[in-house]
């Protein structure tokens, strides 16, 4: 092993020297028979220290190193000393120097941090409890949101998921609350199993290292949040998950500072990469409704790469990562169904960007409908991609009703914006680009309401052949998209009362009541489209 420390010692700083950065000292040093010491950045904590040098060697540096440490830095290394494997450890041991100055504490903790030292078990078996949360988690969930390894989930639940209080229980206990629907005639707000993981999750997060499983537990939370209408803790969770992922530096592998060290192994990148794609998404989709608040998560940069085909990622094999941009979405047949999703998701951001800079003067009116146009163009794109995927999709449900889901939503988020005559100036009248972009978005209203229409009847008759099955993998997050619809639908129906509107109207309801079953998302929708005029109609017809 290279035993060299990372910076240059005291002696050969002050000297502007360059240094040969041995340890436990430098040969400059022991040559000219000077005191060599190193400030506490030569070393990383996760990085083998003085309990691995020869005794011999300790009792050279071990008490230069101490001086020369903070107090903080002190406690640290004593712990280590001690016995504590580097980069684990309870929460008192986080480096405070990551966020004060990175460049002293450089990917200071194991991405597994948080675990508990305990003995690798000799089979991956699971109790009869966890097996079923295990099985039942990945028959139905991990359809729509394939975010964990299930390889990498069996051995951390067979090591330490009955440890209390680890991070591996509470992504246990997250798991098991997304998969099991809340009891009958109980808020999901008071659900006994949502009550335990929150507090779970304020135990771990005051006594154990961030880790990526604490991450992956966040997210869930907030999955099942959106998907029981638990506002406003849907949208401060979502936010809380998208500062781990930047405090982790998951957005930007290439120029942001990192927490961990580099995975050794491709699934355990795969797995960081997918939380983050997953708390982008649920960034975008908890940001549809309003308007004028900023998005939490950054854009990506320009070389993120997308999640892997789920064939691979789901037999545990090891598969390939497309680029997030690529030319054009056309034949890009390779992309797993999970990516179609962060695709969509990518392009529903920019549309409500473009929606929250309408009020800004500082933006060129020219500017902001050429930004609407290819916003159009590369939306109408990704729907014929899509559309193509769904035809050759075995089913509908999962990721590949979500993808869709997402870029419809996108497509009337930017219609509604330039729709309307109301919204248009009167004072200095309206300019050729606007009325094209106004007659493209009246259009495309239509165009896009009757392919959901189209979409709600595929799935309709799926249930009806494939029956709980089905049902169980339909996604909640299905509901704003159809929630969306169903207003257009109705101001058609009374635009026309013999318009297609009414059945299109009906149908998005009835498969809201379905999901209706399974997240009380959609019941809320529906107790707002319920008092719709429009609705009543439907009723009486």
């Amino acid at each position: 092993m290279d035993r060299r420390a990372r910076f240059a010692c005291v002696a050969c700083r002050r000297l502007k020297r360059k240094c040969p950065k041995e340890l436990p000292s430098c040969s400059l040093c022991r040559r000219l028979e000077k005191r060599c010491e190193y400030p506490p950045r030569a070393r990383n904590l996760h990085e083998p220290t003085d309990h691995e040098l020869s005794t011999s060697s300790e009792s050279l540096n071990g008490e230069a190193d101490l001086q020369l440490l903070s107090p903080v830095s002190t406690e640290l290394h004593s712990t280590f000393r001690k016995g504590t494997a580097p980069g684990r450890g309870d929460v008192y041991s986080f480096p405070a120097m990551y966020f004060l100055d990175p460049e002293v504490c450089i990917k200071p903790l194991s991405p597994d941090s948080a675990q508990p030292i305990t003995p690798t078990p000799s089979s991956s078996s699971l109790p009869s409890e966890a097996l079923m949360v295990y099985e039942k988690y990945f028959s139905t969930i991990h359809q729509w949101l394939p975010i964990l390894s299930k390889k990498r989930v069996r051995y951390h639940m067979a090591q330490n998921g009955s440890i209390p209080d680890s991070a591996a229980h509470l992504l246990f206990l997250c798991m098991k609350l997304v998969s099991e629907p809340p009891q009958q005639e109980v808020s999901a707000r008071a659900d006994k199993t949502y009550m335990r993981v929150l507090e779970t999750l304020l135990k771990v997060e005051n006594s154990r290292l961030p880790c990526l499983q604490l991450l992956q537990s966040v997210i869930l939370i907030s999955v099942y949040e959106i998907s029981h209408a638990i506002y406003p803790a849907a949208y401060l969770r979502v936010g809380h998950a998208s500062r781990l992922c930047i405090m982790m530096g998951f957005h930007d592998r290439k120029h942001a500072t990192q927490l961990f060290k580099d995975p050794v192994t491709w699934t355990a990148r795969e797995e960081e990469r997918r939380a983050w794609w997953a708390v982008f998404c649920l960034d975008r989709i908890t940001g549809q409704g309003i308007i004028g608040f900023p998005l939490s998560t950054p854009e990506p940069s320009p070389g993120e790469l997308l999640p892997c085909p789920e064939g691979p990622w789901n037999e545990g094999g090891v598969g390939f990562n497309e680029p997030l941009f690529a030319a054009s979405f056309s034949n890009n047949t390779s992309l797993g169904s999970f990516a179609n999703v962060c695709q969509a998701a990518h392009v529903l951001g920019r549309v409500l960007r473009h929606r929250s800079d309408l009020h800004d003067s500082s933006v060129d009116l020219s500017f902001r409908i050429s930004e609407a146009k290819q916003l159009h163009q590369i939306l109408a794109s990704l729907t014929a991609h899509l559309s193509n995927v769904s035809r050759e999709s075995p089913s509908l449900g999962g990721s590949v009703s979500v993808s869709l889901a997402l870029c419809f939503s996108a497509r009337l988020t930017l219609y509604d914006i330039y729709a309307c005559n109301e919204k248009y100036s009167t004072d200095h009248g309206r300019s050729s680009e606007e009325a094209e972009m106004q007659r493209e978005a009246l259009t495309g209203i239509f165009e896009v309401v009757e392919c959901i229409w189209q979409l709600a009847q595929q799935i309709l008759d799926s249930v009806n052949q494939d029956g709980r099955d089905e049902l169980d993998t339909l996604s909640p997050l299905l509901c704003h998209c159809l929630y969306d619809a169903a207003g257009e639908s109705e101001w058609l129906l009374l635009e026309q009362e013999n318009s297609d509107g009414g059945a299109w109207l009906r149908d998005i309801v009835k498969l809201l009541r379905l999901i209706g079953q399974r997240w009380q998302i959609a019941d809320v929708y529906l107790s707002e489209i319920y008092t719709w005029p429009g609705y009543q109609s439907t009723i009486r017809l």
